[in-house]
């Protein structure tokens, strides 16, 4: 059983079972960093024993019997080793945040122009992309106004999605209203900041 160690563990990547093929072979976990070069941890249970893990590259051999021995590998031998397997995995999700002008659902604020352009980019090349658009709102006028505008700011962002190649099917929408400010204040208090949609492709 592997227990995450903190709640954010995108720098964890846990290798098991590489070796299954034989039957005597252990289980293979190996930590790795994310692309920053952050490393999380990740404690290891295994019968009785209890094993943490915490450094880039560290790992432990697991065999059949319950019995672990901790290991040290180096970026150089985990891709010489594991490369095709590296290469295999799904792009790790992006998020992009759109801006709107206010009380609007479909005119951006000037600076999103050049997030627009980032978003076309990495959708022209994300195998088969699944995509979450939230909207939102600053915290000036009534939840029921704030409700509608933050849902109407997600479907005006959909729609250009869809007009990219996307299927309607692969994107969820949601509005959140005023309830979730980047920025925090007081209620009734207009913000550039909060007036947005929040896509994230995975």
């Amino acid at each position: 059983m592997i227990r995450r160690h903190r709640p954010v563990l995108a720098a964890a990547f846990a290798m098991l079972g590489f070796l299954s093929g034989c039957s005597t072979a252990p289980d293979k976990i190996i930590l790795l960093p994310d692309p920053e070069g952050t490393v999380g941890a990740v404690i290891v249970h295994s019968g009785t024993q209890e094993q943490l893990i915490n450094q880039p590259y560290a790992g432990l051999d697991v065999a059949k019997g319950g019995a672990m021995e901790k290991t040290m590998d180096s970026q150089a031998s985990v891709q010489a080793r594991y490369g095709q397997l590296l290469a295999a995995r799904p792009p790790r999700p992006m998020t992009f945040t759109i801006n709107f002008l206010f009380d609007s659902a479909t005119e951006l604020a000037p600076q999103s122009s050049a997030t627009v352009d980032k978003l076309k980019a990495v959708l022209a090349t994300w195998p088969a992309p699944h995509l979450v658009v939230v909207g939102h709102t600053d915290r000036a006028g009534s939840q029921e106004l704030n409700d509608k505008l933050s849902m109407r700011r997600a479907q005006t962002v959909a729609a250009f999605l869809t007009k990219e190649g996307i299927p309607a099917q692969q994107i969820e929408i949601a509005g959140r209203g005023k309830r979730e400010p980047l920025v925090s204040t007081p209620d009734g208090v207009a913000n550039p900041m909060n007036r947005r949609v929040v896509i994230t492709i995975q």
